[in-house]
């Protein structure tokens, strides 16, 4: 499902709050052929008369970007640890993707995300049979295509740690061949997620295969784990790779999945890497973001991406504002996802020209909220333009309305909806 939605009406929607940093305290907004149009007041918007127009009225929600998931899928008889896995090319294999990565993407749309990145977990030893495993990768992945939530490939290769180093660049050699089919299907360059305990090792020569298969490298780091032992393999492979003047494709920079650290030293380390970091669920986001290491956030799986907001605004050590915890799931997380052209699909905030894909929200209230509760109360004054978002007192979080992908209404509340669009 590719299309804008050029085919409905325009849409104003009315009444309500539009998080829009162009214009802070707009509370209306102009959707048409699946991009917005125009943001502003309720006053202007009255004056409007277009006879085709349908007429949204908010009851004072609040309107957002839509949010970037993580979905995590193993692959259908692939168990963990196990060393086995006999994938099929069958259509009952086929139907059983179609079912999963579109219950998956439902289920990511009811959580308020607009896109995200669809993992697959696959054990190095299905790589065995690689016509299977292609087969499989292309029905999951075209089950994705097919879906309103925009997916971003990953493939992640287990098992890694009990091969010789020459059979891990093979594996990784293998799995980036794979996934051109993939980045064909999907229209997106699909990146390979290695667990960091499998190759830290021998990461030199994995980040170089992987740059030479023009795929994007991300290291999965479980947790616990000893964050200065991998920004010390990190420092050191990238000096290595700019020495040997060997780099990452461009706009696929190195990324850290699920890294944290207390320590302000070892963001430090990272700044000059060029390595981004996702971070996965509550981290250090505020020692992160004032060195100014490129970092995202991604709600735990299974959690609701405000409750990992509220966490980074509650953290008891690196306490963030509302809006930097909100961006690092939104405007962040966007722009840390690869596309073909090299630029982001959209700017993750709503002004006119971007993509019509944002969130309704019923909330209880809304402020402008910083880790220090006393200086809140300011941001009730126009002057100071900042766009509101919901006031999160640590239990109470905002319920979805509904979730809008490319101007086109995906889920209706938690759990509701089949991925179908339809107006919005």
């Amino acid at each position: 499902m590719t299309s804008t939605g050029a085919a409905h009406p325009p849409r104003l929607l009315t009444n309500g709050t539009i998080h829009s940093p162009s214009e802070p305290y707009a509370d209306a907004m102009l959707v048409e052929d699946g991009l917005i149009a125009w943001v502003g007041s309720d006053e202007t918007a009255a004056e409007r008369s277009d006879p085709d127009l349908v007429i949204q009225d908010l009851d004072r929600a609040l309107v957002a970007p839509a949010f970037v998931g993580w979905v995590d899928v193993a692959a259908p008889g692939a168990e963990e640890g196990s060393g086995t896995h006999e994938p099929s090319s069958s259509s009952v294999e086929t139907d059983s993707w179609e079912d999963r990565i579109t219950a998956e993407l439902d289920e990511t749309a009811a959580q308020g995300c607009g896109a995200a990145r669809l993992n697959i977990d696959l054990p190095v030893s299905a790589l065995s049979d690689a016509e299977a495993v292609q087969a499989s990768l292309n029905a999951a992945f075209r089950a994705a295509a097919d879906h309103r939530v925009r997916a971003y490939p990953v493939l992640t290769l287990t098992g890694l740690g009990d091969s010789g180093v020459a059979d891990r660049l093979d594996a990784v050699r293998g799995a980036a061949e794979l996934l051109r089919t993939v980045d064909a299907i999907i229209g997106r360059p699909a990146a390979l997620q290695l667990p960091a305990e499998d190759v830290l090792e021998h990461l030199l020569s994995i980040r170089i295969a992987v740059a030479l298969a023009q795929r994007q490298l991300i290291l999965r780091v479980e947790q616990p784990s000893d964050p200065a032992v991998v920004v010390a393999a990190l420092v050191e492979s990238t000096a290595e790779m700019r020495a040997k003047r060997q780099s990452p494709p461009g706009g696929l920079p190195t990324m850290l999945h699920g890294f944290d650290s207390a320590s302000r030293e070892d963001w430090e380390s990272l700044l000059n890497t060029g390595v981004q970091v996702v971070l996965r669920g509550r981290g250090h986001l505020a020692t992160a973001l004032s060195v100014g290491v490129p970092v995202s956030a991604v709600a735990e799986a299974g959690h609701h991406p405000w409750a990992a907001v509220s966490a980074h605004v509650h953290h008891e050590d690196d306490p963030v504002s509302v809006r930097a915890a909100f961006n690092a799931q939104t405007r962040g997380a966007y722009r840390s996802l690869p596309e073909s052209s090299g630029t982001p699909a959209t700017s993750a905030q709503l002004d006119p020209g971007a993509r019509a894909t944002y969130a309704l929200w019923e909330v209880d209230s809304l402020a402008v909220q910083t880790p220090d509760s006393r200086t809140a109360a300011w941001s009730t004054d126009v002057r100071a333009r900042t766009p509101l978002l919901p006031y999160l007192d640590g239990e109470t979080l905002p319920t979805l309305i509904a979730t809008v992908i490319d101007g086109m209404t995906v889920t209706a509340g938690p759990g509701a909806g089949s991925g179908t669009a339809s107006q919005a």
